[in-house]
């Protein structure tokens, strides 16, 4: 979705601040016609724009902290259906029972590890499509239970694999992973009101910057000063 990196948006926030900072030191020199871009309506997307920072900076380490819990408890869960796979070719149920548990457990394990997702830089589609991968094979892993469950030659001794802590141990998968889920679509929701601030809004940072460093350029050689100042600022647009 995004093409400029999070250091390109706080880059882009930054400027705005110094920008601003010239307009307030030209005094009654900057007197623009649009009313935009005056300072009065400048300030507050001043202010819009370093709260939607401090929310979204807010939102992340909740949304880490959910997906490194979450990883730590679904680490075992392909060795553990493994030893539910291992077991049940040991006990005395037919061979087609035998193979649609195999190939339950594959699904489990999957043919490649979930693609780390770092939710700093990730837009939507990222987290949507890890999440995905996450909630599939805990998904899974009920079915594979209520496969077993439905023998009753299943009576493992080893208490990792009994049904009531297979049980608990999906539940308490699908938790985390909901935790996952709500973290990344508050996470996202932040991003977004950052984006519109900075990018998507009728009168966006970079559209009223462009407007300023326009205006600055009108005022010819009393204002060149302050026109070469503000035109070291770089605002950068989102693709």
């Amino acid at each position: 979705m995004a093409s400029t990196s999070e250091v390109g948006h706080a880059k882009n926030v930054a400027n705005l601040g110094s920008g601003i900072q010239i307009l307030q030191e030209m005094g009654s020199l900057y007197n623009p016609s649009n009313t935009n871009i005056k300072l009065v309506n400048l300030l507050p997307i001043k202010t819009a724009i370093d709260a939607s920072i401090v929310a979204l900076n807010n939102k992340i380490p909740i949304y880490k902290n959910a997906v490194a819990n979450r990883e730590i408890a679904i680490a075992p869960l392909g060795k553990k259906s493994t030893k539910v796979l291992n077991y049940s070719k040991s006990i005395n149920i037919s061979a087609t029972d035998k193979e649609n548990i195999a190939h339950q457990v594959k699904k489990i394990r999957g043919d490649s590890k979930e693609k780390n997702i770092n939710p700093e830089t990730t837009e939507a589609t990222g987290i949507s499509t890890s999440q995905m991968s996450y909630d599939s094979r805990i998904a899974n892993l009920d079915i594979l239970i209520n496969m077993a469950a439905s023998h009753s030659e299943y009576e493992p001794n080893e208490n990792d694999i009994k049904i009531s802590n297979l049980q608990t141990y999906q539940q308490e998968l699908t938790t985390l992973s909901g935790l996952v889920n709500s973290a990344g679509n508050e996470l996202l929701t932040a991003r977004l009101n950052r984006n519109n601030i900075l990018y998507f809004s009728e009168n966006n940072v970079v559209k009223l910057m462009n407007e300023v460093k326009a205006y600055l350029k009108s005022l010819g050689q009393e204002g060149l000063p302050y026109y070469k100042a503000f035109l070291k600022l770089k605002f950068k647009n989102i693709n």
